[in-house]
């Protein structure tokens, strides 16, 4: 396995959310196996595509209404909370509505319970909380929780788009919508528009489809969450995440093959990667994305043809179940007599 080590590590996780199917793989560790992924025909985007996909999106974002319990409160937002059953006694001690500015840190303070975290929480994660820790001083309290004011939600939208910029938005949006905000795809833009999310120590990477999105908003439309960035890669590029060491967006500036590509992305992770299960998802003439499935190892000793990446291909490198077993309790303690990969 030696020859075949390349270096880098990450701690990806990838979804793709490319249209109309949905391809399940497992995966653990740093990286997560693509969850959702399918496309409808369409390659670089042509100055008639461009607005074919920008008409659809601008009359998507026009009648897809985002629901407000999706939403995940920051810091400034306004919330109202509203006791149903508290009796008039227990009302002199708390209020049976009451407003609260989130503060910058993330939290509400409340007259029994004291300060209390709910920045990242949507308005029912909010409530079950309220629930648990007025349960202590409330019989069955019943809580209601409402935005009145958005104050946090701050989405960057790059790549090739028209307009891109950093966006201060009121209320819950979608995808769709920020690109709309932004005014569109331009000439330049490729596919697909990915989507990056840094949740605690793990970042989460969306990869959507723009005819999918457009056309079939209610499939693959999803809401943005304060500090998400969207990025329209131009035309020509291809994508690889998973068990690499740069996940990201490269162009196909010249002929790659496979291993050339994730080369480019910083190689792979050969301490946690599942050689055997690298998969590449391709657009293809039809409703579904092709799922190509390559093992490495057979490539590099040389038993198979190490296949060329088009343009738009997304390649997903899965984190082997054993290796990370082997890497994050086993390989911590050490056991006598087993060489570490």
């Amino acid at each position: 396995m030696r020859r075949h080590q390349l270096p880098g590590c990450s701690s990806p996780r990838v979804k793709f959310l490319l249209g109309l199917s949905l391809y399940t793989l497992l995966g653990v560790g740093c990286a997560v196996a693509p969850q959702h992924l399918s496309t409808v025909p369409g390659g670089p985007a042509s100055s008639p595509l461009v607005t074919q996909i920008n008409s659809a999106l601008a009359s998507a974002a026009q009648q897809t209404p985002v629901a407000s319990t999706n939403y995940r409160i920051g810091g400034e937002d306004l919330l109202e909370v509203t006791l149903f059953n508290i009796s008039e006694t227990d009302s002199k001690v708390m209020p049976r509505k009451i407003e609260l500015r989130v503060n910058q840190e993330g939290e509400i303070s409340l007259p029994l319970v004291g300060d209390i975290m709910v920045a990242g929480l949507t308005t029912l994660g909010i409530e079950e909380l309220l629930r648990q820790r007025l349960d202590e001083y409330l019989y069955n309290p019943q809580v209601g929780v409402q935005v009145k004011e958005y104050r946090s939600q701050q989405v960057s939208v790059v790549g090739a788009v028209r307009n891109p910029g950093v966006f201060k938005l009121t209320g819950p949006n979608t995808l769709i919508d920020l690109l709309a905000l932004a005014g569109g795809i331009n000439e330049r833009a490729g596919s697909q528009v990915h989507l990056y999310r840094q949740q605690s120590d793990r970042r989460q990477t969306y990869v959507v489809d723009l005819l999918a999105l457009a056309h079939n908003p209610s499939l693959v439309n999803m809401p943005v969450q304060p500090q998400d960035v969207l990025h329209v890669p131009e035309s020509g590029m291809f994508f690889v995440d998973g068990s690499v060491g740069k996940p990201g967006s490269y162009p196909l500036s010249r002929p790659y093959t496979l291993t050339q590509a994730l080369a480019i992305a910083g190689g792979v992770t050969a301490r946690l990667a599942d050689y055997s299960g690298i998969v590449v998802f391709r657009h293809q003439d039809s409703a579904e994305a092709a799922r190509i499935s390559v093992n490495l190892n057979d490539v590099l000793d040389g038993q198979t043809t190490d296949p060329k990446i088009q343009a738009d291909d997304v390649i997903y490198v899965p984190i082997s179940t054993a290796k990370f077993i082997l890497e994050r309790f086993i390989g911590t303690i050490g056991l006598p007599g087993v060489p570490m990969p």
